[in-house]
């Protein structure tokens, strides 16, 4: 669905004119300067659209998004605020009010105040505010696809006798879904036929009537979810408009009922009881799958893999609870290929006779699931070849050279396991050492890291602390260099972490699993050993990468691990960290 919006796009800013020699002019000055003219055009338009859409791009650049969430330079913001407010001109109102419409709390009030004072100096405000004060929803429309793979609202809106439209776009397949498109246009009629021709186009969709309290909040959560994702695949304008469509649906009716529920932080029993509750509805689901298919004559492939189906549909089931809002049997090409293509390989470690039982059972899930979904016979067609495709592309990364296995595979890595009582232990230990995949070290992103390899072990390192992240990915304490600097801190749990994946000693793992067995965290654990540590190591022999390096004092050492977790032990020259 791409409906094309029919208002007129806000102007690029252009190419920089050649100006003659003088003082420099501030960025700010100049970028109003180049600005303004296109504020001024629409002075005396009944439409507040194309202003409010020039803001909300100008807002854009101040207002930044990430997984931390949104955030807004303020300092750059009131610069800009500031700037317009001193042209004192009807332009610079325009500007103001403008921006009013579009920032975030409680930027917006500071910019509806400075126009508030312009109008007190006498200042002619733009002829489309008086009708912008009129603003209210008129109506709104849903379309939803057969899979529950997306969902597309249009909002009709009026402000005086003008009316325009809002279309955004909602993937439900993360975070309960996020927003990934936003037009606006001067029709919302037209916005709602291209609506129609889309579900026309695809079997089971349709296009119904939507509350408008329901509206606000699919658009206002999926924009949230938006803001925490880190680099959403979102459409060319989002960015661009999201401010202008957050507040159009802030305007919209709230239904008023606020779950309190989802405020409150559960006890302890409380979240026993959700797991426990959790846990007996994936066993009748499991049941009710099994108990259908082995009722199937044309699944022979049930009594043959008939445990491997059980752990693959507990596995199902359990990405559905935690990777589609709880959906827990709900079945899309999208969410097909994911589970097949994301989850499994990343996520879990199938064995080779899982392997092998995956595409039987993907077959007698999707039947399955499609049944309670009350799919069409071509939608269940749909699903088979989903399937089928995300398993060829699985198959040939495991086939290519790149390392696309699960991460749970690191933990393994390397070792020689009699049994699997030794590769859970092994487990348990690196675990505890780092339990982290990847990290972000100020505005460097790892996204994928493997601590068998020492130079990445050293970045996990880093990143996990923040007071770390100044310390060089090659910076070492000199032998001169005094206890308790975050370069020693750095070197030190660095150390610890090797000693502790690689156990070597193995006397540092036992020392954390007494630790352990007295109700200390992981960040606690760490910090006593590295206590341990600093006390008998030579910060000038330390290495990079070394499990059990020769600059520590192995009598010693060992001596000092025997008494921690047994009487405890005040340690060395380490500051906690």
């Amino acid at each position: 669905m791409s409906p094309k919006s029919r208002t007129r796009k806000p102007k690029s800013v252009g190419k920089e004119k050649r100006r003659p020699p003088g003082p420099p002019v501030s960025p700010i000055a100049d970028l109003y300067r180049r600005i303004a003219p296109h504020f001024a055009v629409d002075l005396d338009q009944t439409s507040s659209l194309p202003s409010e859409r020039l803001a909300s791009n100008l807002y854009a650049g101040m207002h930044k998004t990430t997984n931390l969430g949104p955030g807004i330079d303020s300092k750059l913001f009131g610069e800009w605020i500031r700037h317009a407010e001193r042209q004192a001109d009807r332009t610079a109102a325009a500007v103001l009010w403008a921006m009013a419409q579009v920032a975030d709390a409680p930027s917006d009030a500071e910019a509806a105040a400075a126009a508030g004072r312009l109008l007190d100096a006498g200042v002619t405000p733009p002829a489309w505010l008086a009708p912008l004060r009129t603003l209210e929803a008129a109506a709104a429309w849903k379309l939803t696809d057969v899979f529950g793979d997306f969902i597309e609202i249009v909002v009709e809106f009026r402000a005086g006798r003008r009316k325009h439209g809002m279309y955004f776009s909602i993937d439900t397949n993360h975070l309960g879904g996020y927003a990934t498109a936003v037009l606006f246009s001067d029709s919302a009629r037209s916005l709602l036929k291209d609506l129609e021709r889309s579900a026309s186009r695809m079997a089971g969709a349709t296009v119904e009537p939507v509350g408008l309290a329901e509206a606000r909040r699919r658009g206002v959560d999926a924009i949230a979810a938006t803001d925490i994702t880190s680099d959403p695949e979102v459409g060319p304008n989002y960015d661009l408009d999201r401010a202008l469509a957050l507040k159009r649906l802030q305007a919209l009716p709230d239904d008023g009922v606020v779950d309190l529920s989802a405020r409150r932080v559960p006890s302890e029993a409380e979240e026993q009881a959700q797991i426990n509750a959790d846990g007996a509805e994936s066993e009748l689901l499991v049941a009710t799958f099994m108990a259908a298919i082995e009722q199937d004559p044309t699944r022979a492939a049930v009594r043959t893999f008939k445990e491997q189906f059980i752990r693959l549909a507990e596995l199902a089931i359990s990405f559905g609870r935690h990777y589609d809002d709880g959906r827990l049997v709900r079945v899309s090409p999208l969410k097909l290929n994911t589970f097949i293509g994301w989850f499994l390989p990343r996520k879990v470690m199938l064995d080779e006779v899982e392997l092998e039982a995956l595409p039987w059972f993907l077959d007698a899930w999707v039947d399955w699931c499609g049944e309670r979904m009350g799919l069409t016979e071509t939608a269940v067609d749909l699903l088979v070849d989903a399937a089928g495709v995300a398993l060829e592309d699985a198959d040939e990364l495991r086939d290519s050279d790149e390392d696309e296995r699960s991460p749970g595979m690191t933990f393994l890595e390397g070792l020689d396991m009699a049994n699997l009582e030794d590769a859970q232990s092994a487990m348990d230990r690196r675990q505890l050492a780092m339990p982290y995949f990847g990290t972000r070290i100020r505005d460097e992103d790892y996204p994928r890291l493997n601590a068998n390899k020492p130079d990445e072990l050293r970045l996990l390192v880093l990143g996990e602390l923040k007071e770390l992240h100044l310390v060089g990915k090659d910076e070492y304490p000199s032998s001169n260099e005094p206890d308790g600097t975050a370069a020693w801190t750095a070197a030190l749990r660095e150390l610890v972490v090797s000693q502790l994946w690689n156990n070597d000693p193995p006397q540092v793992w036992e020392a954390a699993q007494r630790l352990r067995a007295q109700g200390l965290n992981r960040s606690e654990i760490l910090d006593r050993l590295q206590a341990v540590l600093a006390g008998h190591v030579d910060a000038s022999g330390m290495q990079r990468g070394a499990a059990f390096s020769s600059a520590v004092h192995i009598p010693g050492y060992l001596a000092g691990l025997a008494t921690v977790g047994a009487g405890g032990v005040k340690g060395g020259h380490l500051r906690s960290v």
